[in-house]
């Protein structure tokens, strides 16, 4: 063999390696959580919720699981861990549809006979399209198949290497975003009215109530799906609670002429819910010193940690629960309230006009 070849299968050789050892550095740190749950004694950092979502689901120890949107990111699932005595995992989809969510909790059934399903019910999920999002052009599809051979952007990734990897090892080292913190981005965040009302311009026009016929079919579906999960687990326990929007969310949907949907929502999905021995209901939007005072808000939705943990609290000692008797008073006491907000409470925030 001459010199050149030589020197050719060095150089392949050397490629090769740097290949395989960059692989082995990806799969033994695996930051996305595709093939393992950390090593020895090196913490479990959540804090890229739509990457490590799939991953964690798939090879991480828990009995239980708490889901919902963005605004139940900031509750602390240890104090569920102590007081249902299991173990939880953070299921999180932003902005998360019936669908999305289903497909993350089917997933998790998967793997795991499931004791408890907390979940955060949004009114904007019951009447989003009843189908999940997850084959979209922005996401990594490689995170939802059990096959390596579509891992390649994953294993041979400089940003996994040297951004992704290191990062995940200094907050493990801190305890940011581990344990019940999975996902918390409420650091650095203000909770104020100035906040909320900077999220919120209040229109004087009120406009006629919408028609939204046209949403009722994918409502209909995303309640039965719901049903569905529940008929087909009747060994799990699952806690639906509905989060406190602010009064300008109520606002907003009141001039936009959304209101009267909103309320069909709850007519269609509280009585299906309250149909099951395995359900427990709590509803929390008609918490009136909650939603009507603006400094516990970022936005119109977004509330801070501490009302995570009311509802948390509040659930454990089974407050605020809905039954087959009194949920329709819940619900009428929500529209009076509606009425206040729009005659008096809103305007000790903004000027009315």
């Amino acid at each position: 063999m001459n010199e050149k070849k030589k020197k050719l299968m060095l150089l392949c050789g050397i490629v090769a390696a740097e290949f395989i050892l960059i692989a082995f550095v990806v799969w033994f740190f695996d930051p996305f959580y595709q093939y393992h749950s950390p090593f020895g004694k090196i913490q479990a950092v959540f804090n890229d919720r739509d990457n490590q979502m799939p991953g964690s689901i798939r090879v991480m120890d828990y009995d239980s699981v708490l889901m919902g949107s963005s605004v139940v990111e900031n509750c602390d699932s240890s104090f569920l861990d102590e007081q249902y005595g299991s173990h939880f995992l953070k299921i999180i989809r932003a902005s998360g549809s019936v669908a999305d969510l289903l497909y993350y909790l089917e997933m998790a059934q998967e793997q795991h006979d499931l004791k408890n399903v907390f979940w955060c019910m949004d009114l904007t999920a019951l009447n989003s399209l009843p189908t999940a999002t997850f084959t979209g052009e922005d996401e990594n599809r490689y995170l939802h198949t059990k096959s390596v051979l579509d891992d390649g952007t994953y294993l041979w990734n400089k940003d996994i290497l040297f951004v992704t990897i290191p990062t995940a090892m200094a907050y493990g080292s801190i305890g940011r975003d581990v344990g019940g913190h999975a996902y918390d981005w409420s650091e650095g965040k203000e909770f104020s009215a100035r906040k909320a009302m900077e999220a919120y311009e209040k229109s004087a026009e009120v406009l006629e109530a919408q028609d939204y016929s046209m949403e009722m079919e994918d409502i209909y579906r995303n309640v039965e799906a719901v049903a569905q999960q529940i008929q087909s687990h009747p060994d799990t326990m699952y806690y639906v609670f509905f989060p406190p929007y602010s009064m300008n969310w109520w606002d907003c949907a009141y001039v936009n002429g959304q209101l009267e949907e909103k309320f069909y929502i709850l007519y269609q999905v509280l009585p299906v819910l309250l149909r099951y021995d395995n359900v427990e209901v709590y509803y929390f939007q008609n918490d009136m010193d909650v939603i009507c005072n603006l400094d516990n808000y970022m936005d119109l939705v977004h509330y801070s940690p501490e009302i995570n943990q009311y509802m948390l609290e509040r659930i454990a000692a089974g407050d605020g629960r809905l039954t087959g008797e009194n949920w329709q008073d819940a619900v009428k006491e929500m529209w009076d309230l509606v009425q206040r907000i729009e005659e008096e409470l809103i305007y000790q925030y903004y000027p009315k006009q």
